[in-house]
C-alpha cells in the first residue's frame, strides 16, 4: 500500500480545558494531520461557532514553529486550499455529537509528493492543541479529541519542502482607520488570509480595503479599495461552502446557530419533520442564522450555503499548483499590508500566511 492513515492520538476526553501536547513519533513522511474535535451538546441552540472551542493549534520543533493558528483559521485555510464544502458536521441537536475537523495540510493536495512534512528533518516535533469544551455550547460536559496522520507508506518520496502556515498578526479592529502590518520576507508566500470577526457582521464591513506594498510603496502588487467588490469577483474562483444543518427550532426563534459561511448573504434551506414550515425574520450576517418554527417546535434538516469561511478572506498569489509561481518575497527589503478598518465594535482580526519552506 502506498499510503496509510495512522492514529497519532486515539479519541480521548481531555477534561474541560487546557493544552494537549502530543509527540509526533513518526518516521514516515506526513501529507496531512487532522484534529477531530467532538463535544456532546447540552442544548438545541449554540453559544458560539464550533471552532471557538479550539483556541490554538500549533506544530512546533523546540522553538521553531511550523504551524500556528486558531481553529477557525485552520478550517478556513483548508477550505480555500481544498475547495471542500465544509469541515463541520452540522448536527446541533441536544444530546448529539457536534463534530468538527481541523486539518494541517503540508502539501498542495493530499499525498503531494513534492511538499510534505518529513519528521526526520526535525528533532522533536510536537503538536499542541489548546481547547475549551464549553464555548460553543456552555453546558457541554464531555469531549473527544483525536489526531490522525495521512502518511506515505510503501511509496518513497523526497519532498523538497512543506507548506508552513501561521497566524502572523492578530489584534482588535474596533477603531476606524488604517492598520499597518509588516510581513516577513524569509519564505515565498503562497497565500494570505485576512480574518475580520464580529458577531453577525460580514467581514468586508469590518475591513473595507486592503493593500500590499513593497519597499515603501516602490511597487504595489494589489490595492483593493472595495472589499465587497473583491469578494464578488472571487466568487468566480472560490467554491461555495455547503454545510449540513440538523437542529431543533422553536416558535420563539430563541436559538442562534453558527455556521461556517460568513458572507452577507447566506442561503439557508430547511425542511421540517411534519406539516409545518420554518422562516427567518431579517437576514443574519457573519456566520449566524436564527430560524423560527411556524406553529410548533420542529426538528429540521437542511443546508447552509455561502462564502467566506469563518470570517476569512483569501488572497492567493500566483498559480496555486506551481511552486515556482508563488510570491517570492525573499528579494525584497520590506513588505507591508495595509488594512482599512471601518471601526466596528467588538471586532477582532488576524492575518494568516501560508509559505513555502524548503528543506
Amino acid at each position: 500500500m502506498n499510503y496509510r492513515t495512522t492514529k497519532v492520538l486515539a479519541a480521548t476526553d481531555l477534561g474541560s480545558s487546557g493544552t494537549k501536547t502530543i509527540d509526533l513519533n513518526l518516521r514516515d513522511t506526513v501529507s496531512r494531520l487532522t484534529v477531530r474535535w467532538q463535544v456532546t451538546k447540552s442544548k438545541h441552540g449554540m453559544d458560539a461557532a464550533p471552532y471557538k472551542d479550539i483556541t490554538k493549534i500549533e506544530l512546533v520543533d523546540g522553538s521553531d514553529v511550523l504551524f500556528s493558528m486558531d481553529g477557525g483559521e485552520a478550517q478556513a485555510l483548508a477550505i480555500y486550499d481544498r475547495r471542500c464544502p465544509s469541515l463541520s458536521n452540522g448536527d446541533y441537536l441536544s444530546g448529539d455529537y457536534q463534530q468538527s475537523l481541523f486539518p494541517i495540510d503540508f502539501g498542495r493536495f493530499l499525498y503531494d509528493p513534492e511538499l510534505a512534512l518529513d519528521p526526520t528533518k526535525f528533532r522533536n516535533p510536537q503538536l499542541k492543541v489548546t481547547f475549551d469544551e464549553d464555548v460553543s455550547d456552555t453546558g457541554a460536559g464531555a469531549n473527544n479529541l483525536e489526531v490522525l496522520a495521512e502518511c506515505f507508506d510503501e511509496k518513497i518520496v523526497t519532498p523538497v519542502g512543506f507548506l508552513m502556515s501561521k497566524e502572523h498578526w492578530s489584534g482588535a479592529l474596533t477603531s476606524a482607520g488604517y492598520e499597518y502590518i509588516d510581513l516577513p520576507t524569509d519564505y515565498p508566500i503562497r497565500k494570505l488570509l485576512v480574518k475580520a470577526f464580529a458577531t453577525a457582521t460580514a467581514c468586508f464591513n469590518i475591513i473595507n480595503k486592503a493593500k500590499i506594498d513593497e519597499d515603501n510603496e516602490k511597487r504595489i502588487p494589489f490595492d483593493h479599495d472595495n472589499m465587497e467588490n473583491y469578494v464578488i469577483m472571487m466568487k468566480g474562483v472560490w467554491a461555495a461552502i455547503e454545510e449540513d444543518f440538523f437542529a431543533q427550532v422553536d416558535t420563539a426563534g430563541a436559538d442562534y446557530f453558527y455556521v461556517t459561511p460568513s458572507g452577507y448573504c447566506v442561503q439557508v434551506v430547511m425542511t421540517p419533520f411534519g406539516d409545518d414550515y420554518v422562516y427567518f425574520e431579517g437576514v443574519e450576517s457573519g456566520g449566524r442564522v436564527r430560524p423560527y418554527a411556524h406553529t410548533s417546535d420542529r426538528q429540521v434538516r437542511g443546508i447552509v450555503r455561502g462564502y467566506l469561511p469563518n470570517h476569512c478572506i483569501e488572497f492567493p498569489f500566483g498559480d496555486q499548483k506551481d511552486l515556482s509561481d508563488w510570491y517570492d518575497v525573499t528579494r525584497l527589503g520590506s513588505l507591508r499590508l495595509r488594512l482599512n478598518k471601518a471601526g466596528t465594535a467588538s471586532s477582532t482580526g488576524g492575518v494568516v500566511l501560508q509559505q513555502l519552506r524548503k528543506y
